[in-house]
């Protein structure tokens, strides 16, 4: 039986160890700055990124990989003997997807299925995580991509960004609104709702108000659905992240959680939402 090999972006934030362990295959989207184009998280990293976003007078932009860099790397896989479940950032808020589609269809192979995630960060990671390790048992073909669909449907996201600036920056408020937002301390809750677009959830007073409100909501969605993989996404907010961590630690029982991290966001995601974001990601069901 051919061997199954799981590709993902660079926006899922799998930790380096789950890459080397599970052969996962990671493509970079882009972050496009001024003239200059790096690939996320390779390129250009976190540790860099950040400062240079807080004084830079123009925001980068962000782009999505070529078709031809999707080719390049199906086509490595595929002359192995190896078959390709492709899982991805959401479709409703970036082009990977379509480029991933147009590469399988230049390849003209049916040993690609591509899978949209509806969603990014560790709840897209999750997914590639959980397809890896049935590939690593010898599953078939067929087997991921249908727990890759239905693991698809299982995952949540929702987050709050400490500032309305880099919203309002990027173009998603009026200045109006981020003026008032700022002025009122308001934190938007933001999610990937159904069809994979970032939505509105809620918008509260104060950032610790925010934050006990996205682990009230993660575990009202959640309810009795188990086990449960979590992820915390932060950026220069390692201390708030290690208190959603505890209390999400001490909210369910021995055995409902399969793992919990606390990852980072990269450039990217990091362009649209800026320092001091929180997010609770979760796969249940796998």
């Amino acid at each position: 039986m051919a061997k199954v090999v799981v590709v993902t972006d660079s926006t899922a934030y799998i930790p380096e160890n789950f890459l080397k362990e599970l052969d996962i295959q990671v493509i970079p989207l882009h972050v496009v700055w001024g003239d200059k184009v790096y690939k996320d998280n390779v390129d250009l990293k976190s540790d860099d990124f950040y400062p240079m976003l807080k004084t830079a007078k123009e925001l980068p932009t962000t782009s999505q990989p070529s078709p031809q860099e999707f080719m390049d790397l199906y086509k490595a896989i595929l002359d192995k003997g190896s078959k390709v479940v492709s899982i991805h950032i959401s479709s409703g808020i970036s082009g990977t997807i379509n480029s991933a589609n147009q590469a399988k269809e230049m390849l003209n192979s049916k040993d690609i299925a591509i899978v949209d995630s509806k969603s990014s960060g560790m709840a897209l990671g999750f997914i590639a995580m959980v397809i890896a390790r049935m590939a690593k048992k010898n599953a078939s073909f067929e087997e991921c991509v249908t727990v890759a669909e239905k693991a698809a449907q299982n995952v949540g996201v929702y987050f709050m960004v400490n500032t309305l600036e880099y919203l309002h920056k990027g173009g998603r408020i009026g200045g109006a609104s981020a003026l008032l937002g700022s002025a009122l301390d308001l934190k938007p809750i933001l999610y990937f709702d159904e069809e994979g677009k970032i939505g509105s959830y809620d918008k509260v007073r104060t950032k610790k108000k925010a934050i006990r409100r996205i682990i009230d909501i993660s575990e009202e969605k959640i309810g009795t659905q188990k086990p449960i993989h979590f992820c915390i996404l932060q950026v220069e907010a390692e201390e708030d992240a290690q208190f959603v961590k505890s209390e999400l630690e001490n909210h369910y029982q021995n055995g409902e959680i399969e793992e919990i991290m606390i990852a980072g966001l990269s450039p990217v995601i990091g362009t649209h939402t800026g320092p001091g974001v929180i997010a609770i990601s979760y796969l249940v069901g796998f």
